[in-house]
């Protein structure tokens, strides 16, 4: 058995060296191989991934097996962005719909050892909160919850996984309505916490203002 590993762009996979120099002697069917593994990468368009291919040098028998990228990379590649919040608690940056986080789940089903796409989409949700990243306008745990109640059951049946722009617009702007709701509580925290931090001016005990007052005019009429 020989294993032969890849990195490809799903969908697109081409002939490299390691396969020329290992199954050209074999003389085996390279187009149809090549056609297999675009098959079973085809949902990961865009995205470079991880394959797997063992071949069995007596028979010429292959299993192709594609190594799915990790959750958050997914999720970044969905929502165009390069990194996660450093501060998920305080900064969100992406809003994903359900069918995004649909498209994610079903990648990442196999490795996530559920055939429940239910739990799957749960799993993934918990990766976007911890990127800093809302769910239909929501933190997941709250999102979870709906999930459960079944508002999202007729996306899932459809089994659609893409995002119109009348939609992506709209969770824009549920993204900048949750931010700045944020930075208006952490502000007002701020001030609250600086408020309480300052030292307070100590007071003279009760009596102690007037006897000094009527010290120091003693002392003028003295000089008087």
């Amino acid at each position: 058995m020989v294993k032969i590993k890849l990195m490809i762009e799903g969908g697109k996979a081409s002939t490299s060296p390691a396969m020329a120099q290992t199954l050209g002697p074999l003389k085996m069917d390279m187009q149809g191989i090549l056609k297999d593994i675009n098959e079973k990468t085809e949902t990961y368009k865009g995205l470079k991934v991880p394959v797997e291919l063992d071949v069995n040098e007596k028979d010429k028998t292959y299993d192709i097996t594609v190594k799915s990228p990790p959750a958050s990379e997914l999720i970044k590649s969905e929502l165009k962005i390069k990194k996660g919040s450093g501060e998920p608690e305080k900064k969100k940056v992406g809003n994903i719909s359900i069918e995004q986080l649909l498209k994610v789940a079903k990648m990442k089903s196999e490795s996530l050892f559920t055939t429940n796409i239910k739990s799957a989409i749960k799993a993934v949700a918990g990766t976007c909160n911890s990127l800093g990243v809302l769910v239909e306008g929501v933190t997941s745990n709250v999102f979870n919850g709906l999930l459960e109640e079944g508002k999202f059951d007729d996306t899932i049946k459809s089994g659609n996984t893409e995002l119109d722009p009348e939609k992506a617009k709209a969770l824009k702007e549920q993204l900048d309505a949750v931010q700045s709701e944020m930075d208006k509580a952490f502000a007002k925290k701020k001030a609250k916490g600086a408020k309480e931090a300052k030292p307070v001016k100590e007071e003279a005990p009760a009596g102690e203002g007037e006897e000094a007052k009527a010290e120091e005019e003693k002392k003028v009429e003295e000089k008087k």
